[in-house]
């Protein structure tokens, strides 16, 4: 059985404030510390000594700040257990898989409640949609919940903001208002109705009404209570969404219309095309880096016979690779890697871009400290990956896009990838600017190429700066988005 959540995913910073903000609290039941309060206390229910929960909760600091794995935590808790002569309920596989997931999942939620708040982010990004976790056993209330998009505001996120439950893997995504408008909503949903039912604390006998769904005291929003703030959305946020074409009409159907299938790219040959030489690189002089274009255009080729691992054994091969990567840097470059990765990646890449791949003394050493460790890293297996655009420049039109094929695309900052599509085509979704499309890339990565580990949450990769890819093959999706085939060049 996989677990629900991992301390790899965590948004580094944010998560760590919000565990190291709560303060130790001995409890006898898990009904002690309720709801709201379980943001500012650590507890563990049952560890009535204070010397108990403080070695519990040096452990969980561990899995914050270093990536412990579930059965890296088990052995310490193990030992915990036999150096407090500990007796707790439950077998000690079941009870560790609670104390790691719970907590690790509610600093998730907290983490990214306080990104998703911040003013900039919710003045492009005022609406949020609920995630399912996909899992094998859902929660029919929280399938049905999946796809539901509200405003940011809207207080029905106020209890139903997730985990919402033990084990619940749910996830909040926010979404622009052309991300909406791709979605075939001309505005936000409507919350649905809170129906809730008694519940009594096994413990007092207190009556509590806990809404329909979520587990007893799950009915709050962990990240709310720690910064004690509702979103405030800004007066400058986007909310207006796209018009969207009217339909013409059709004939009825004779049966169900099928799904819009996946773009398919054609298969490239396998071996090198005799007598077509390589690009040379180029002077960054020469506009190649803001068009992402070369002079000379390539025929679709493939380099190499490509055999990207299945998707499960490359998520398993990127969790172990963050943490060789952790372990193999100097505590400057991972201090580094985890401020790109949390938001400092838009400043820094926007400042590579905007100099053309020269580096600005104010950032040389941070750049210096990125460098190494995404040199140091290397990708175990042919891969393939995703990434959604935010460079208008590169594709103004369809059009564009479509006479690109056969081109090289640079980019002077650090090239982020997800394993994940659908993560990818949110990016793209929300950086695109009318009529520009919206871009997604399919690589075909390589193993051996210099990448590092990024979040696990979004399986991420992050690539050399002034990587230099060729485009395979272009395809529109719609009026308003392509796909791009690339490959290194």
């Amino acid at each position: 059985m996989t677990t629900t959540v991992s301390a790899l995913s965590l948004p580094f910073e944010q998560a760590i404030a919000f565990f190291g903000a709560k303060t130790n609290a001995t409890s006898e039941h898990w009904t002690d510390v309720w709801q709201r309060a379980n943001a500012r206390a650590f507890t563990v229910a049952g560890a009535a000594t204070d010397a108990l929960v403080s070695d519990f909760r040096a452990e969980i600091e561990k899995a914050l700040e270093k990536g412990t794995t579930l059965a890296e935590f088990r052995k310490g808790f193990d030992q915990i257990v036999a150096k407090h002569g500990w007796e707790h309920t439950g077998t000690p596989g079941w009870r560790s898989r609670i104390i790691y997931e719970t907590n690790l999942s509610m600093a998730y939620a907290a983490g990214r409640y306080s990104q998703q708040t911040e003013p900039e982010t919710l003045a492009q990004y005022p609406y949020w949609q609920y995630v399912h976790s996909g899992s094998l056993h859902p929660r029919l209330n929280h399938l049905a919940w999946n796809g539901l998009t509200l405003r940011a505001d809207d207080s029905w996120w106020d209890t139903h903001y997730p985990p919402n439950g033990w084990r619940c893997g749910c996830r909040v995504r926010p979404l622009s208002a052309r991300g909406l408008a791709r979605q075939g909503k001309a505005a936000p949903d409507q919350a649905p109705p809170i129906v809730t039912k008694p519940w009594v604390n096994p413990k007092t006998g207190e009556v509590h009404d806990v809404p329909v769904g979520i587990d007893p005291s799950f009915d709050y929003n962990p990240g709310q209570a720690w910064l004690a703030a509702k979103p405030a959305i800004p007066p400058n946020a986007t909310f207006a969404v796209p018009p969207l074409r009217p339909a013409e009409p059709v004939p009825k159907p004779k049966a169900p219309p099928k799904p819009t299938p996946e773009p398919k790219f054609a298969p490239a040959p396998a071996e090198l095309v005799s007598g077509i030489p390589r690009p040379a690189a180029r002077s960054r002089s020469d506009g190649e880096v803001k068009t992402g274009r070369t002079r000379v255009m390539l025929p679709p080729r493939t380099t190499a016979a490509w055999h990207p691992a299945d998707y499960k054994a490359a998520v398993a091969d990127q969790s172990s690779a963050r943490k060789a990567a952790r372990a193999g840097a100097t505590p400057a470059e991972a201090e580094a890697f985890a401020s790109y990765l949390s938001d400092g990646y838009l400043a820094l890449n926007q400042a590579l871009r905007d100099e053309a791949g020269r580096i600005p003394a104010g950032v040389a050493d941070l750049v210096g400290r990125l460098d190494a460790v995404v040199a140091r890293s290397k990708l175990p297996t042919d891969l393939r990956l995703h990434r959604g655009t935010a460079y208008v420049e590169v594709f103004p039109s369809v059009e564009a896009a479509l006479q690109a094929k056969g081109a090289v695309y640079v980019d002077d900052g650090y090239f982020s990838t997800t394993l994940q599509r659908s993560t990818a085509e949110v990016y793209g979704e929300a950086a695109t600017r009318p009529p520009a499309p919206a871009v997604v890339f399919t690589i075909r990565a390589r193993a051996g190429m210099a990448a590092a580990p990024g979040t696990d949450y979004e399986v991420e990769y992050v690539f050399p700066r002034g990587q230099r890819w060729r485009i395979l093959d272009v395809q529109p999706v719609d009026d308003g988005a392509v796909h791009v085939l690339l490959e290194p060049a």
